[in-house]
């Protein structure tokens, strides 16, 4: 795994948040956020994902608690355009075939890659990264 150039193994851990975090930065335009704190709204975002696909919702609220320990943000500002995001997102390297891939905590510290992500569900997350308080 040493040699992971790609997605798989050790290296998808890194990419956790990536997805979206990639977008913000695009739509954004590399200047709104800083690199990590645009990855951290991602990685609020896949837990939150995660939580949608049934995985248990305390990834979700331990993921948000230790990104705001350190002052990081975890809610997308309201302006950004869910559908510009999503352009964003359709043309980032773990788009393949016409499929999203996503990778999601499974616990702290463990990730899946999961792909055929449905738009709508990714949507949601966006939707709801936006509001206040609790997603749900």
């Amino acid at each position: 795994m040493a040699n992971d150039e790609r997605e798989h193994g050790l290296r998808a851990i890194l990419n956790l948040g990536h997805t979206i975090g990639h977008a913000i930065e695009a739509v954004g335009g590399y200047g709104v956020f800083l690199h990590g704190e645009a990855i951290a709204i991602g990685m609020a975002g896949s837990a939150l994902l995660a939580a949608k696909l049934g995985r248990d919702t305390s990834i979700y609220e331990d993921t948000v608690s230790m990104l705001t320990a350190l002052s990081l943000p975890v809610r997308l500002p309201s302006e950004y355009d869910e559908d510009e995001l999503m352009d964003a997102m359709m043309h980032d390297k773990k788009f393949i075939e016409g499929k999203m891939t996503f990778i999601v905590p499974d616990s702290i510290g463990s990730v899946s890659i999961v792909n055929d992500v449905q738009e709508s569900l990714v949507r949601e997350v966006l939707a709801e990264l936006k509001k206040e308080g609790r997603p749900w």
